[in-house]
């Protein structure tokens, strides 16, 4: 009998998820806590060929981390999400995730997909794939431009835009790292001529736009 492992927090539709499957001849199981290592060490136990994964489950955790170590069990992995962000999907794919289904789909439409994979039919075309992968790349590439010169600082000049970023003023950064005020300016110094800025504010308003964090 083939063992699904059904992990998302909507108790509804795990509940009706895990009845319909059980129809269907599968045998479902659910894991006793939402914590990684504790889902891990269960899929483990369980051995299931496919794990129905929602992407976000309370207190904001992200399974994405989660993917490639089921995979590595053995299991097929089909994320099952209200995420609409592509290149979260794409992560997905890129960790080993074998199709994405959107939460907005009808019920019959996920069993019908949940079956499908079951029967190792292909959730997404090779095309459908690689479009996902290749807008992955290039986000990343996009990525690794905007925080390219954020790369150039040192250890104590990313605390210190850190500092800045915090609103804290040269003096106050200074006695915190316990550096004289002329250390203080030459760090900042530094910080805007290898960000390529003339202001506190301006390299303070780089950082955040670059989505850059120390």
């Amino acid at each position: 009998m083939t063992r699904v492992m059904v992990v998302d927090d909507h108790e509804l539709l795990a509940d009706s998820l895990q009845a319909a499957l059980t129809v269907e001849g599968l045998e479902v199981v659910r894991p006793s806590s939402f914590d990684a290592s504790v889902l891990l060490a269960e899929a483990a136990e369980w051995s299931p060929q496919l794990v129905l994964l929602d992407l976000g489950l309370p207190d904001d955790q992200s399974t994405l981390p989660m993917v490639r170590p089921l995979v590595d069990l053995g299991a097929k992995v089909v994320m099952v999400t209200a995420e609409t962000d592509r290149a979260r999907h794409a992560e997905c794919v890129a960790a080993g995730a074998i199709g994405i289904v959107s939460k907005t789909v009808s019920f019959d439409r996920l069993v019908e997909v949940v079956l499908d994979a079951v029967a190792g039919r292909p959730l997404m075309t090779n095309a459908e794939r690689e479009d996902l992968l290749a807008d992955l790349r290039q986000r990343r590439a996009d990525e690794s431009e905007r925080l390219a010169p954020f790369e150039k600082l040192t250890e104590r000049e990313r605390q210190v835009l850190a500092g800045l970023m915090q609103g804290l003023a040269a003096e106050a950064l200074a006695n915190e790292l316990f550096v004289s005020m002329a250390t203080m300016r030459s760090h900042i110094r530094s910080i805007l001529s290898k960000l390529g800025v003339r202001s506190q504010l301006a390299a303070v308003a780089m950082a955040q736009a670059a989505g850059w964090t120390p």
